[in-house]
C-alpha cells in the first residue's frame, strides 16, 4: 500500500511539523510504508496531491488544516479518470479543523493514524465553484469571507496566538462588527427557485461547521448529494452581535433574517463584485458564482 503524507508547514501556526515525529512513530509501529512531501506555499499541496495520484498512490493524507485538505482535493479530482482514485486520509493539524466535525475523524493523532491503517471508505460529495475550484466543506460569499480574510491576517501576523485555536474566527468576527457591515443585492437561483434581496452573506454548505465555532448548517450531510444553503439578509451590527451565539450553537434557523434551502445547483448574481472564501481562504471578488454538487466523488477514510 502506497501512502503519501502531505505536510503543510504553514498550517496551524506550525503545528503539522511538530506532530510529524509522532505520526511517523505510529505509522512505523503499524508497519506501514509511506512517503512524506512538505509544502509551505499556497497551492503547493495541489501539485503534490496530483503528482501522488498520478503515481498510483493508494492513500493521500493531509497533515494540516482545512486549507490543506481543500488543496489536496483540488489535486486529486482533476486526475485522469482511468486511474484508480486515491483515498483521502486526514490527520488534523490546523487552527480550526472544521471539516472533520462533519465526519467521524477524531482530533487525536494516534486515532487518526489508526484510521489510515484500518479505516472504512465513505464516499462523500464535493462542491465545484465556477467549474474551477472544488470544496468539501463550506463556500461562503460576503461577510463570512471578510471574517476569514481578517482571521488569516491575524494568524499570519500572530502565529504564536495558536492557543486561540478556532476562537481566532470568533475574535475576527467581533473585530469586524466594529465597522459597518457590507451587504450586497443578489439574485440567488437554487435549482429552479429564485430568491432576491439585500444579503449580508450566504453559505453553501456540504459540511456543518465553518470558522471554527460556527454551526452554520447544522443539518448538512457530506454524502446526501445536496447542499444546505444558509442565506443571511442585511442587518445592523448590534443585531448581528446579539445573534452571534445562536450561530455558534446552530440554533439560528428560526431567525427572521435567516433562510435555509437545500439544492444541487446554485447561481448567485450580485450587483457588484463580492469576495468569497473556501476553507477559510479568500477568493477574488466576482459578481457571478455558479456552484454545483458532485455526488460521492471523494473516497474519505473514516471510522
Amino acid at each position: 500500500m502506497k501512502i503519501e503524507l502531505i505536510i503543510n508547514q504553514a498550517a496551524g501556526g506550525g503545528k503539522p511539523e511538530k506532530v510529524v515525529p509522532e505520526v511517523e512513530n505510529i505509522l512505523q509501529t503499524f508497519h506501514l510504508s509511506y512517503h512524506i512531501s512538505w509544502t509551505s506555499s499556497p497551492g503547493g499541496a495541489v501539485d503534490l496531491a496530483k503528482e501522488a495520484a498520478e503515481r498510483g498512490t493508494d492513500i493521500v493524507v493531509s497533515v494540516g488544516g482545512d486549507g490543506t485538505i481543500n488543496e489536496i482535493v483540488n489535486g486529486l479530482l482533476p486526475v485522469k479518470k482511468d486511474l484508480v482514485p486515491s483515498k483521502l486520509g486526514i490527520i488534523p493539524a490546523g487552527w480550526a479543523n472544521d471539516f472533520i466535525k462533519s465526519t467521524t475523524i477524531p482530533n487525536d493523532v494516534e486515532k487518526a493514524c489508526q484510521i489510515i491503517k484500518n479505516g472504512k471508505i465513505q464516499k462523500i460529495d464535493t462542491g465545484l465553484i465556477n467549474e474551477e475550484i472544488y470544496f468539501l466543506n463550506v463556500f461562503g460569499i460576503g461577510f463570512d469571507a471578510e471574517i476569514a480574510a481578517l482571521a488569516n491576517q491575524i494568524k499570519t501576523n500572530h502565529p504564536h496566538w495558536k492557543t486561540l485555536s478556532a476562537y481566532v474566527y470568533v475574535f475576527a468576527t467581533i473585530r469586524k462588527l466594529l465597522s459597518p457591515l457590507p451587504s450586497f443585492q443578489a439574485k440567488i437561483t437554487i435549482d429552479q427557485q429564485v430568491i432576491e434581496g439585500e444579503i449580508l452573506f450566504l453559505a453553501i454548505a456540504n459540511g456543518k461547521v465553518e470558522g471554527g465555532k460556527f454551526n452554520i448548517a447544522p443539518d448538512a450531510k457530506i454524502d446526501d448529494g445536496l447542499f444546505d444553503i444558509c442565506i443571511v439578509r442585511k442587518m445592523g451590527r448590534l443585531r448581528c452581535l446579539h445573534l452571534l451565539p445562536t450561530v455558534i450553537k446552530g440554533t439560528h434557523q428560526h431567525l427572521k433574517e435567516v433562510s435555509f434551502f437545500k439544492g444541487k445547483e446554485i447561481l448567485v448574481e450580485t450587483d457588484r463584485p463580492v469576495i468569497s472564501q473556501v476553507a477559510g481562504e479568500k477568493l477574488p471578488a466576482q459578481n457571478k458564482f455558479h456552484i454545483k454538487v458532485l455526488p460521492k466523488t471523494v473516497d474519505l477514510l473514516t471510522n
